[in-house]
């Protein structure tokens, strides 16, 4: 909520006429942890691998792409923390 709108529901809430078992009510619930938004709860999914048939064979485009030594200037671990980083976000 921008501002205004903070300032007229402070204003709404300070217009009733609340008894003190209705000022704890409120209380509690401003006190309550806001509902994860959605972008959180994708954030939270598990990371799901397909599962592979038995009987299946890479074609020999894959295999060339993940089969092999790695280039020698490679820093594998920065590659890996990259990858973790992306696949946190």
């Amino acid at each position: 909520m921008n501002a205004v709108s903070m300032d007229n529901l402070w204003r709404y809430l300070q217009g009733l006429s609340l008894t003190a078992s209705n000022r704890r009510w409120l209380m509690e619930r401003l006190a309550e942890p806001a509902a994860p938004t959605e972008t959180m709860k994708e954030r939270k999914k598990e990371l799901a691998f397909p599962k592979i048939p038995k009987d299946y064979t890479p074609s020999p485009e894959v295999l060339a792409m993940t089969l092999g030594p790695l280039p020698k200037d490679i820093d594998l671990e920065k590659e890996l923390n990259e990858r973790w980083e992306e696949w946190a976000r």
